[in-house]
């Protein structure tokens, strides 16, 4: 519309590709790269016709389209930040800084230092499993969180030493009978079921539109999901993090249910490692 009002000699119909670019005004003018993205976006042969009036955007295109993509491709880099990243592009680092609230020291002691895995898997769903006898259901926990509370209560001769991980028995049914009881097939195949609910979730491309369309639930989420539920099924690289004065205890505990979990666990493993978001193509970054 803009155009057909400036004389441009051809028009758009409907379904047609209109290039644009996101643009500001020089200083001084009254639209500049503060307001919304709708009024910045110029054709392309705009900013020849107006002398000079308006300029690119660059610091629109380096924190909102350069920025986030290589931030996703550094996160797993140490030495690395969001603010370092953009002191590198030239951009305002400050804007990329990470405040918080919280002094240094509030660090929640305990036998496991979970922290980082539960600020990493907090908007996570949680894994949720049915007694095959009476169909209660309950949250799964972190297989060695569960035990290392376990092993901790029953260092202190807590009578409520015992947890779902460590009798792999339902906590809903009565104890000392023969019901109640998961087995390597019954936790495999409902974890299964569930992480298939979540790739169900992701393939059926619900869309958000923001200043621009995205999926509601994105590859990276689903990623995110898949690799909690790793985390909760983990029974080896989770005793890097355990307390010394009990990780003796706490792997004879584990061992003794790893057969049990690791059906479920390389299920789950195997349907994370086929998500195109763990990876990250060479070609696409590089130009020979």
């Amino acid at each position: 519309m803009r155009l057909k009002q400036s004389s441009y000699s051809s028009g758009c119909s409907v379904g047609d590709t209109v290039p644009y670019i996101i643009c500001r005004e020089q200083v001084g003018a009254e639209c500049g790269s503060s307001t919304g993205i709708a009024p910045r976006a110029r054709h392309p042969d705009e900013p020849k016709q107006n002398d000079g009036k308006w300029l690119i955007d660059i610091d629109y295109y380096l924190s909102q389209r350069i920025h986030p993509v290589l931030s996703r491709l550094r996160a797993s880099i140490q030495g690395t930040s969001p603010e370092r990243l953009a002191d590198c592009l030239g951009h305002d680092s400050s804007k990329f800084q990470v405040k918080s609230n919280e002094p240094a020291n509030n660090i929640p002691s305990g036998p496991l230092f979970s922290m980082e895995d539960e600020e990493r898997y907090r908007d996570c769903r949680p894994l949720i499993l049915s007694c095959p006898s009476c169909s209660a259901s309950f949250n799964c926990p972190a297989i060695c969180n569960s035990i290392c509370e376990s092993v901790s209560r029953k260092s202190n001769n807590d009578e409520k030493s015992s947890s779902f991980w460590c009798s792999l028995h339902c906590p809903e049914c009565p104890k000392g009978e023969n019901m109640g009881t998961f087995t390597s097939a019954i936790l495999a195949n409902q974890v299964k079921r569930q992480a298939d609910g979540f790739m169900s979730q992701y393939y059926k491309c619900v869309m958000m539109c923001d200043d621009e369309i995205l999926r509601k639930y994105s590859e990276a989420d689903l990623y995110k999901q898949l690799s909690y539920f790793c985390h909760i099924l983990d029974t080896e690289r989770c005793l890097d993090k355990v307390d010394s004065r009990i990780k003796v205890q706490v792997d004879r505990e584990i061992t003794r249910i790893r057969h049990v979990v690791e059906s479920a666990a390389s299920i789950v493993r195997n349907i994370r490692d086929r998500c195109g978001h763990g990876w990250v193509q060479m070609r696409d970054l590089f130009v020979l």
